[in-house]
């Protein structure tokens, strides 16, 4: 996985979202095992620097079911230069979508999946779904954490200074 943001790890066991991260990836990844998604509702995150954009498809976000203050969303990283994405060697990607579980009490994210694209939006790597993916904790200042704000109104802003 590349291009994970400056955090501090919260947890690396995952055993309590199995059950339900399996629910959500399913019916996520889905549809874009097809192809891309018709109706895509993509929001710009205030945050978002010259090296990289932060988007989230607003349509995606869907509470983890067992899990009210967790959400399953896509989001979306957009590089001013391509970045390396291997496996396979040679990849160069001009975006990634990220399935995320966002922890919004915690305010945390655990990456799940990434699927890199070319600069034409072809597919040219796609990571597997890591249902015991650790979570990471939102730093004060990052696009991550404005994309917290906007995904979890409502709960108390605790950020940390990296």
């Amino acid at each position: 996985m590349h291009d994970v943001p400056r955090s501090r790890r919260v947890n690396g066991d995952g055993a309590g979202r199995r059950g339900c991260a399996a629910m959500v990836i399913a019916a996520a990844c889905c549809p874009l095992a097809a192809g891309p998604a018709a109706a895509e509702n993509w929001v710009g995150i205030a945050g978002s620097n010259l090296s990289r954009s932060l988007a989230v498809d607003a349509d995606s976000v869907r509470p983890v079911e067992q899990y009210p203050d967790r959400l399953g969303m896509w989001i979306r990283y957009t590089y001013a230069m391509s970045i390396d994405c291997s496996p396979p060697r040679g990849c160069l990607a001009a975006s990634q979508r990220v399935y995320a579980l966002v922890n919004c009490p915690a305010q945390a994210i655990a990456y799940v999946q990434r699927i890199s694209m070319d600069l034409n939006g072809n597919v040219v790597g796609r990571s597997e779904a890591n249902l015991n993916a650790a979570q990471y904790v939102v730093y004060a200042g990052s696009a991550e954490a404005e994309l917290w704000r906007m995904v979890c109104p409502g709960y108390p802003d605790r950020f940390e200074r990296p």
